[in-house]
């Protein structure tokens, strides 16, 4: 038996795939999150921002990824992504894979603890695959 001495966590974490038709930057996740400029949780959401397009670097967790495809994605986000998907990447779509865990700053350790999917015209963000 192993004891590990110090700081234990008890984390959790939510992998998510994002669609969308520009290349995410901090800025744009921003405005297709739905928050606006200069509001007094600004702040938090660039925090929230620079914590998912930074998590896109480090892919999905829990799951061997070699490439962005159909397959892949209905394994791990289901049928509705992966149509989603294959509807979009025809368009010239960019589709990222990442997580976010509950560690993270406030507003990331929030969207965490969440099961979501933000379905708009030229932006999809899958979080429905927590891991707890």
């Amino acid at each position: 038996m192993i004891i590990r001495d110090g700081y234990v966590t008890n984390s959790s974490s939510t992998n998510f795939m994002i669609i969308s038709k520009e290349k995410l930057t901090r800025d744009y996740l921003i405005e297709k999150l739905g928050f606006k400029k200069g509001s007094s949780i600004n702040s938090s959401t660039v925090s929230l921002a620079n914590d998912i397009v930074s998590a896109t670097e480090y892919g999905v967790r829990w799951f061997e990824v070699e490439q962005i495809d159909y397959d892949t994605i209905l394994k791990i986000f289901g049928k509705e992504s992966a149509e989603k998907y294959k509807k979009l990447s025809k368009k010239g779509y960019y589709t990222y894979f990442g997580h976010t865990n509950s560690d993270d700053d406030s507003l990331t350790s929030f969207m965490t603890m969440d099961s979501f999917v933000i379905d708009e015209r030229d932006f999809y963000m899958d979080g429905k695959n927590c891991i707890w």
